[in-house]
């Protein structure tokens, strides 16, 4: 990816130090400038190798996951964040990083949008919601799809109201949960979530909850005097799943481990790519970027072609391969 507005940079107004292709003397190339020429020069002959651009690997496609987005939940929660350290893109990056580590293609997507074109539906915080939306999730989740929420979710109507009915209950009929009360803790006083044996830290938000029988819970609050109830709830509806995750953890760990849980429990094929490293593909070519601070060894597949680079990606660098 590159991009410029400037071919020359300016002698004088309010971008004199914006660099263009070309320096102050209108002749010299700047180092942004090279990468350009370099980026020409790529681009090339990467079309002599480009195909459909539907030519994108089975497993690639099976791990494709949506992210529900509406600007009007982050305004209503952060009008009303209850917390100093609740961040709500914050929160939803914590989905998405876990998402990019998989070597997942991610799409952010409106309500308009058909969720059955999506094996996995991610809806992060989704306060404002009505009963149209949640029968759409149903349905989803009814036909196969595996839906995942998050806390806050549905909590208010679209105009920021809260029902006149049980605190949360709005989704009840689809995670079968009950809510018995909500949480929130110093950040210098955190509370500890266990999973599997393994202890995971958070302080912003946290929903105690009363599942009901044919729900698995996955995790569940060690301390304070809800100890032992659930944090999060696995529950299967018609042909599909629907996880709800009742907390927000510190750092995100605990976020990436319910989701490679689901992902195995799916069968649903992930990669484990470090942080800051991605891979795209697009028009029969395969694309690793690394965004990191550290050189990345990437693991090319039998069969497939290496055009751009090499497999052992320096930081900001770029490998692109043939995908037969």
């Amino acid at each position: 990816f590159i991009c410029t507005y400037r071919y020359r940079q300016p002698l004088y107004g309010t971008e004199q130090y914006h660099y263009g292709i070309v320096g102050t003397d209108g002749v010299t190339i700047t180092p942004g400038g090279r990468e350009y020429e370099t980026f020409i020069k790529e681009i090339r002959e990467l079309r002599k190798h480009s195909s459909s651009r539907e030519t994108k690997p089975a497993d690639y496609l099976a791990r494709r996951t949506a992210i529900l987005f509406n600007h009007e939940n982050s305004w209503s929660i952060e009008r009303q964040k209850q917390n100093r350290t609740w961040d709500t893109f914050a929160h939803i990056e914590k989905y998405y990083r876990t998402l990019k580590s998989f070597g997942a293609p991610v799409d952010f997507i409106s309500e308009a949008k058909n969720l059955s074109d999506y094996p996995v539906v991610i809806a992060p915080t989704y306060q404002l919601a009505d009963k149209e939306l949640v029968d759409k999730w149903i349905t989803y989740v009814k036909n196969g799809g595996n839906l995942i929420l998050t806390c806050r979710t549905a909590q208010k109507d679209r105009y920021g109201r809260l029902p006149e009915a049980p605190f949360g209950s709005m989704i009840t009929p689809l995670t079968g949960n009950e809510m018995n009360f909500y949480d929130l803790l110093l950040p210098e006083n955190p509370g500890t979530v266990v999973m599997d044996g393994k202890e995971y830290i958070w302080n912003t938000w946290g929903e105690i909850l009363n599942p009901p029988a044919d729900a698995q819970v996955w995790a569940t609050y060690k301390n304070e005097f809800y100890e032992g109830s659930p944090a999060v709830t696995f529950r299967k509806l018609g042909k599909g799943t629907i996880t709800y995750v009742g907390v927000d953890s510190h750092n995100g760990a605990l976020e990436k481990d319910i989701l490679k849980k689901l992902y195995v429990q799916l069968n649903i094929p992930v990669m484990d790519l470090p942080y800051g490293v991605t891979m795209e593909y697009r028009n029969g070519l395969g694309i690793v970027l690394n965004y990191s601070d550290q050189p990345y060894t990437f693991n090319l597949s039998k069969g497939a072609k290496a055009l751009i680079g090499t497999t052992e990606i320096p930081t900001a660098g770029v490998f692109v391969f043939s995908v037969k």
